[in-house]
């Protein structure tokens, strides 16, 4: 089966006659109620927030140093005597908590709940009351944070926050066995979203560990690529999921929930806005680090290739963010050759790993128009998943 060939960031991108449906269509699931037109005329006020209201506040100055040398900026004291910029409504399922209700789950945001940093902020165990002699639930919560002194990168906060709010609350997307359920939202004072997920571990804490084999590894493999390829069935694409976004479950069951810059694409050939994506460095393509920054554009093949970084990781059990500033390709090609991580397990590389590898290899070519699309990719993994191996450490 022939696919549409993506172009090279940098050169025209042609969109679609109908590129602009397909996006409404998406982000909408198709409804024509009254109660989805009042949603999405509600994020459109989100995205077009002044992001200042959020940034100057008092708690956001008293957690910076300029706080010990400089006086309150006159900023704060105007925009904390305003009223919130938008009212927040209950979107469906997912209801909206006020700020003080933020402060209630979280404990005032406080050390012990924190887990750790995010894409634009910080991660936080919470608690919520069921009442009726219920037991509490056990929540995570992902706030957006803004410190002074105030970063021109505030200003797309709104949009980003926006965007990940229409692709939570999409159907198809809501309703996908890989993705955290989305059950509340606060844009009083503050951005942030409550998921409904134990956050126990992540890709990145299980890579390193040799009892970690080599089978639960294929299975995150074959979760995580099978995800990708739905979301870009969707045209969406998920920009910036690192090892440290996806969190797994004792059943090595993955569930992704951190995709602060995913974004809608019509077509291979339309690429996300042009902007800085953010997150894990090693993760990007070359070619969204060779173009100006101001040129900047993701296409469905950078996921690709930040799939087959992930597929390196998973093979020589080592993380990508760990090598920064070291091209970790070029590391895994040298350490693969070397059969440095395999020695350790004094055995030697079997017919899946080498098939493997050279999948990921073929992920992560510089040339995009050369990687493979997400279908094929989960195709080579199911064909892969039938070689039989011996219980040898890595391999087990």
């Amino acid at each position: 089966m022939e696919h549409q060939k993506p172009v090279i960031p940098g050169q025209p991108a042609k969109r679609g006659k109908t590129s602009n449906e397909q996006i409404k269509s998406m982000v909408a699931g198709d409804f024509e109620s009254e109660e989805q037109k009042k949603i999405r005329n509600f994020i459109e006020q989100l995205r077009n927030l002044d992001v200042s209201f959020y940034a100057f506040r008092r708690d956001n100055f008293l957690k910076s140093p300029y706080s010990l040398v400089l006086p309150l900026p006159d900023q704060i004291v105007r925009y904390e005597n305003m009223g919130n910029p938008v009212e927040g409504i209950d979107l469906g399922k997912v209801k909206h908590f006020s700020h003080d209700k933020m402060i209630q789950i979280t404990s005032d945001f406080s050390e012990n709940n924190y887990i750790r940093k995010s894409t634009f902020g910080r991660l936080f165990r919470g608690k919520i009351d069921e009442g009726s002699g219920m037991p509490p639930r056990e929540v995570i919560v992902k706030r957006w944070d803004f410190l002074i002194p105030f970063n021109p990168t505030y200003g797309n906060y709104p949009v980003y926050y926006a965007r990940q709010l229409e692709i939570l609350l999409n159907p198809h997307v809501a309703s996908h066995p890989r993705m955290a359920k989305l059950i509340g939202y606060c844009c009083d004072k503050m951005f942030a979203l409550v998921f409904d997920v134990n956050l126990n571990l992540t890709v990145k804490d299980l890579i390193p560990r040799d009892n970690f084999t080599w089978s639960p590894r294929m299975k995150v493999a074959r979760q995580v690529a099978e995800t990708l390829r739905f979301f870009h069935g969707k045209q969406i694409a998920l920009c910036n999921f690192t090892a440290p976004s996806i969190s797994v479950d004792e059943d090595y069951n993955i569930q992704l929930f951190e995709f602060d810059r995913a974004a809608n694409l019509a077509s291979d050939n339309f690429p996300v806005l042009k902007t800085i994506v953010g997150g894990a460095y090693n993760y990007y393509s070359p070619e969204y680090l060779t173009l100006l920054e101001f040129r900047r554009e993701w296409f469905f093949t950078s996921d690709v290739y930040a799939f087959g970084l992930l597929l390196l990781e998973l093979t020589l059990a080592k993380c990508a963010v760990e090598e920064r500033p070291v091209n970790f390709v070029e590391w895994a090609k040298i350490a693969f050759a070397k059969n440095e991580r395999y020695d350790r397990f004094k055995m030697t590389i079997a017919v899946p790993q080498l098939l493997i590898f050279d999948l990921a290899m073929k992920c992560v070519q510089e040339d995009p128009k050369m990687r493979p699309h997400m279908d094929e990719i989960v195709m080579e993994l199911d064909k892969l998943s039938q070689f039989k191996t011996e219980n040898r450490g890595l391999l087990g």
